[in-house]
């Protein structure tokens, strides 16, 4: 942090680093500061004493063994403006002060998040796998959420990730999980954007073949029924199954006239031709009487319920809520009348029934009198066909017998056939089945890239390491003695921590677990394990190996008098002994996963406790050498 006049600083290493002290010294306003320093559009450092002092606040970091300095400056300032440089390894927190920046141009923090983006390797620009103009990227600041455990989240029972309280940023931040582990990157996306597109391109060629198919079926009868009359002129039949490949290839190879032609088969056909016409003009009188007959119903039936509701209304104006009538002079019962009100209120709910009767008999009319209309137009489209046929044949081989000889009746039907088969030899309807089958063969492909990054495969290992890691670190934490033998499982579909029983197949999620010390235990447990996974992936992935914990041992010491007169020195004891065990297992997973992975992580801890609290000396030792700034009595961030 930085100003005109002075500057503090904290130096951190790879490895354990450690900031012990008391209550208000500015501890947790470190992680405030590094995730305003990492691009968060708000700022979260508590206001007062760091926010009157600092003007700029400033990180050095090293990404892949280059050092770079983020600069922002004060919120209430110029908020948005950031700087990043990268800087010799001569230029430490030492030499950074005011003068170090005049010179430097500052930029829109959303630009400078896009450029440390790019220095950690994360170039997922496109997560839309339908391809969208409006684009989303994987994020630095989804990454926040594997790196920071906040006071109010490193022993919660409600929540494990920083931001999750927020539904789409949860959402995001699973589903980018197979990036951030180094899975996946922007080219499975572009192969599944690519797979999306080649489907909706499919989906709209073979909508267009189906169409095509009715003009191929149009033209194939048109071509069958030219070939019909050139056979027919050589005396021949034709079969009239034919497809159209088929036809083309006839058509290629048509049989000549012979001697033994006869011209009696063009008589025949058009005969035939007649007697189809006719056959066809009698079915299109039966459905247009039948039509006529069901116009002719829904006139009556819109009669017969008009004279229904008339009736109806003053059946209903006849109807009223006397039981009994009573003779107003004599006090009798009236019998006649009684009886003629229960027969108006049975035919008033007959009037009723028949009504709704009619009513789904008219839509029952309205419906068979489309389906019948359909069928007529396609007969009339047939007849017109048909009749077309016969005029052709009237005027080219009846009427006009005499002007033209047989060789050249052929010769005519001839051209006809060979003109429609070299339109469609031109590629007319073939090129669409060619692009089909050229897109099914690129979405084959696509599958089987896609199939390449094994993501299923990878996230259920990268699952079980996780998991295994957890269980090995378990033993060493402070779970209660019922838990014990319970697994700790971690879903990374859900990212939902629960303890799961070996035999009972029982699961306990975090919030059904009582005691901070399982709840303070399951944070550790995880994001240990998180980070020693992201470490496991090199430089395939662009995950910083960095985590914070904030103040870790306030379940066991939620005040800064770590002697609490309240308990018993044997609780205190207890409670000593719970929180050794915690930072031994914290210091031992940093060193045993820079052993595995030659990757040593950094793991920053505030905490009120001290080296004073660790029960053995070998933690006493490590908690001495990690801690980098001692913020008691006068001391503190500022």
């Amino acid at each position: 942090m930085l100003n005109e006049e002075n500057e503090r600083y904290v130096d951190l290493t790879e490895g354990v680093n450690i900031i012990t002290g008391e209550s208000k010294t500015g501890k947790s306003a470190l992680v405030e500061i590094i995730d305003y320093c990492l691009c968060s559009s708000s700022c979260t450092i508590p206001k007062g004493r760091i926010t009157e002092f600092a003007d700029i606040y400033s990180l050095i970091i090293v990404i892949n063994s280059q050092r770079y300095i983020i600069a922002r400056k004060a919120p209430y300032t110029y908020r948005k403006e950031m700087y990043i440089s990268r800087i010799s390894d001569n230029i430490n927190y030492k030499s950074i002060n005011m003068k170090f920046f005049e010179d430097c141009k500052f930029y829109n923090y959303k630009v400078i998040q896009k450029q440390i983006e790019k220095l950690l390797g994360l170039n997922v620009t496109n997560l839309k796998d339908d391809g969208e103009e409006k684009k989303e990227s994987a994020s630095l600041r989804n990454m926040t959420s594997y790196m920071f455990q906040h006071q109010n989240l490193m022993a919660s029972k409600f929540a494990l990730f920083y931001r999750f309280d927020d539904y789409q940023k949860k959402k995001d931040i699973i589903e980018q999980f197979p990036i951030f582990a180094g899975i996946v990157d922007q080219e499975f996306y572009s192969t599944l954007m690519l797979i999306n597109a080649y489907k909706k391109e499919l989906k709209k060629l073979l909508a267009n073949q189906v169409s095509n198919e009715k003009i191929k079926e149009d033209i194939r009868n048109n071509l069958i029924d030219k070939f019909k009359e050139y056979f027919a002129l050589l005396g021949r039949e034709l079969n009239d199954n034919l497809t159209l490949d088929s036809l083309i290839n006839l058509g290629n190879d048509l049989p000549n006239l012979k001697d033994e032609y006869s011209s009696s088969e063009i008589v025949t056909r058009y005969n035939k031709l007649k007697n189809e016409i006719e056959e066809l003009r009698d079915k299109e009188d039966i459905l247009k009487s039948k039509i006529s007959n069901l116009e002719s119903a829904d006139e009556n039936s819109s009669s017969y319920i008009s004279s229904l509701e008339v009736l109806k209304q003053k059946s209903d104006l006849s109807s009223d809520e006397i039981k009994e009538y009573i003779c107003p002079i004599c006090g009798h019962e009236c019998g006649d009348l009684n009886e003629i009100s229960i027969d108006v209120k049975e035919a008033t709910k007959w009037l009723s029934e028949e009504m709704k009767l009619i009513d789904l008999s008219n839509d029952n009319l309205f419906e068979e009198k489309r389906k019948l209309i359909k069928e007529k137009d396609k007969v009339i489209k047939e007849i017109k066909r048909k009749w077309a046929q016969k005029r052709s044949m009237e005027k080219e081989y009846l009427e006009k017998s005499s002007r033209y000889d047989l060789e050249n009746k052929l010769n005519y039907k001839k051209i006809e056939i060979k003109f429609l088969i070299e339109t469609i030899d031109k590629g007319l309807f073939n090129s669409i089945d060619e692009e089909i089958v050229e897109l099914q063969k690129k979405i084959v492909q696509c599958n089987e890239d896609i199939k390449a990054f094994n993501l299923e495969e990878s996230k259920e290992n990268a699952k079980n390491s996780i998991n295994k890691n957890m269980n090995r670190l378990k033993v060493h934490l402070d779970f209660e003695e019922e838990f014990k033998h319970y697994n700790l499982y971690f879903d990374l579909e859900e990212f939902e921590l629960s303890l799961r029983g070996k035999n009972r197949g029982e699961k306990v999620i975090l919030s059904e677990m009582g005691s901070g010390a399982n709840w303070v235990s399951c944070h550790i447990a995880l994001f240990l394990s998180l980070l020693r996974y992201f470490a496991s992936q090199g430089e395939k992935s662009p995950m910083p190996t960095m985590m914070f914990f904030d103040q870790p041992s306030q379940v066991y010491f939620p005040q800064d008098n770590l002697e609490d007169t309240k308990k018993s020195n044997i609780e205190t004891e207890k409670d000593k002994q719970a929180v050794t065990k915690m930072y031994k297992v914290m210091f031992d997973e940093i060193e045993d996963t820079y052993k595995d992975t030659e990757t040593k992580p950094q793991l920053i801890v505030v905490d009120h406790v001290n080296y004073s609290t660790m029960q053995t000396k070998k933690e006493q030792d490590y908690f001495k050498k990690s801690t980098r700034r001692t913020w008691r009595g006068m001391e503190a961030l500022i």
